[in-house]
């Protein structure tokens, strides 16, 4: 467990452990959720979605060419 505190201003800091663990740098986005419990995510940015969406593409679908748009239209659509 870490411990943190929030500044006058709503800041604040996040360990420099956990920055390491979950690679957080400078200008990353981070979302918070408050479902009973307030949750903290990486918003992972579009490069790192559309790589994960063609690996995706590549293992379970039948269509291989293309970015991951292109093969989600043709395999939900067809041709």
């Amino acid at each position: 467990m870490y411990k943190t505190k929030i500044t006058s201003q709503g800041t604040i800091s996040l360990p420099a452990v956990l920055r390491r663990k979950y690679n957080l740098k400078k200008g990353d986005e981070l979302s918070i959720e408050d479902n009973g419990r307030l949750v903290i995510s990486k918003v992972p940015d579009f490069s790192t979605l559309r790589e994960k969406n063609q690996a995706f593409a590549k293992k379970s679908l039948t269509v291989k060419s293309g970015d991951g748009f292109e093969v989600h239209v043709s395999e939900k659509y067809g041709k």
